[in-house]
C-alpha cells in the first residue's frame, strides 16, 4: 500500500474549500455570472455616493480685466535754447502753472548789447538800401549794386530777429497748462544750450495705460466704455482713448489707453485696474475650489450627468469676485460635484445627493 505524504493531504483539503466557496457564491447570485444583472445591481450598491450642487446660468456683463498704471495726458522736459546763468527760478516743484508762463529766467548778459547793435546795423542797411534804390531808378546805379544793398538789408534784419529771438530764450516758459514736476537748476546755474531745466506735467486728463491680449484686439473699440480702478481704491469711469494698431513683437500684446477724469488731481504713475466690458454672456457662478485640471491641462469641474456618471467639463473664467467666479462652457442648468469630487472619475457612475441650488 502506497503511502501518501500527510502535507499532500493538507493541499487537497484547501484546494477543496476554495472549489465549495466558489461554488456556493454562484448558487446565492443565482447562478449569475459575470456581466449579468446581479453582478451589475452589486456594483450599482457600491457607487461611490458624492454631494452635488445645482446651479443654473445668468446674464452677465463679460469683460476684460487688466493691470496697467496711470500716465500723464502730456509731459514736457524742459530745456534752454540759449546759454545763460540762471538769473531766477520763479516756480517750485507741485506748483500748477499756465501755458506761457515764465518758469526760470537766465541772465541777459550782453545780449542788450547785441540787440542795440543790430538795431543799429540794420537803420544803416535800410538806408543804404534806399539810396541803392533811388540811385537805380535815375539810372545811376547798377542792378548788382542795388542787389547787394537789398542783401545786406535782409541779412540786417535776420542777425536781428537771432538776438531777438535768443533774448526770448532767456525765459523758459510752461508750453502748457499744468504741474510743475521739478525744477532742475537753481540760482546762479549755468545752463548750456540743451541743458535741462526741469519737467512739467498735464495730470487732467488721466490717461490709463494697459496691454491686452492680441485675442482681444477685436473686443475693443476706441471711444468705448471702460472703468478704472485706481490705486487709493477709488473706481472712476473712462472712455478707450487709443488702440494701438500693432501688438508688440516680444509679448505680442497691444497697448490700450483710456481716458479719465482727474479734477482732485490724483498723481500719474501709479498702479491701477482697467476694466472694459465687452457684451453680455450666460455663465455660471460658482466656489473656485471646484475648479481643477484635467490630464491635458484644462480648467474645468466634474458634474454629474443625467445617466448618474462623472464627467469633465472645461470651462472659461470670465469673471472673478469675492462671491465666487463666473464660467461658461456649462449646460444651463448643471449638477455640479461639490463633495467627493476628488475620489471619482469621468465615465464612473455614482450615487448623489443634491445638497441645494446654490453655487
Amino acid at each position: 500500500m502506497i503511502r501518501i505524504p500527510r502535507n499532500y493531504w493538507i493541499a487537497a483539503a484547501v484546494a477543496l474549500a476554495v472549489v465549495l466557496w466558489m461554488l456556493s457564491g454562484l448558487l446565492r447570485d443565482g447562478g449569475a455570472g459575470p456581466g449579468s444583472d446581479g453582478r451589475e445591481a452589486n456594483r450599482a450598491a457600491d457607487a461611490f455616493r458624492v454631494e452635488v450642487a445645482g446651479i443654473e446660468a445668468e446674464r452677465i456683463q463679460r469683460h476684460i480685466v487688466a493691470q496697467g498704471q496711470v500716465k500723464p495726458e502730456r509731459a514736457a522736459t524742459l530745456s534752454a535754447r540759449t546759454g545763460g546763468q540762471v538769473e531766477a527760478v520763479l516756480v517750485e516743484s507741485g506748483q500748477p502753472v499756465r501755458q506761457g508762463e515764465v518758469l526760470v529766467r537766465l541772465a541777459m548778459d550782453d545780449h542788450e548789447a547785441k540787440l542795440a547793435e543790430a538795431r543799429a546795423v540794420l537803420r544803416q542797411r535800410e538806408r543804404e538800401h534806399e539810396a541803392a534804390q533811388r540811385l537805380g531808378r535815375s539810372g545811376l546805379q547798377s542792378e548788382v549794386r542795388q542787389d547787394e544793398a537789398a542783401a545786406a538789408l535782409a541779412s540786417a534784419r535776420a542777425a536781428l530777429e537771432r538776438i531777438e529771438l535768443d533774448i526770448a530764450h532767456t525765459r523758459i516758459v510752461a508750453p502748457f497748462d499744468g504741474i510743475v514736476d521739478r525744477i532742475t537748476v537753481d540760482v546762479g546755474d549755468y545752463a548750456g544750450v540743451q541743458g535741462t531745466i526741469g519737467t512739467i506735467v498735464d495730470n487732467s486728463p488721466l490717461i490709463a495705460e494697459a496691454w491686452l491680449s492680441q485675442r482681444h484686439f477685436n473686443a475693443v473699440r476706441r471711444g468705448g466704455d471702460a472703468r478704472v480702478t485706481l490705486v487709493s481704491g477709488e473706481t472712476r469711469p473712462g472712455r478707450i482713448k487709443t488702440i494701438a494698431p500693432r501688438a508688440e513683437e516680444s509679448s505680442r500684446t497691444f497697448r490700450v489707453e483710456v481716458e479719465i477724469d482727474n479734477p482732485d488731481g490724483i498723481p500719474a504713475n501709479t498702479s491701477a485696474e482697467i476694466v472694459i466690458p465687452t457684451g453680455m454672456v450666460a455663465a455660471h457662478r460658482l466656489s473656485p475650489a471646484l475648479l481643477e485640471l484635467d490630464d491635458a491641462g484644462r480648467l474645468g469641474l466634474k458634474v454629474v450627468a443625467d445617466d448618474g456618471r462623472v464627467v469633465f467639463v472645461a470651462v472659461e473664467i470670465v469673471r472673478a469676485e469675492a462671491e465666487g467666479v463666473w464660467v461658461t462652457g456649462l449646460p444651463e442648468r448643471t449638477l455640479v460635484i461639490t463633495a467627493g469630487g476628488g475620489f471619482v472619475s469621468p465615465g464612473q457612475r455614482v450615487d448623489y445627493a443634491e445638497a441645494g441650488t446654490s453655487g
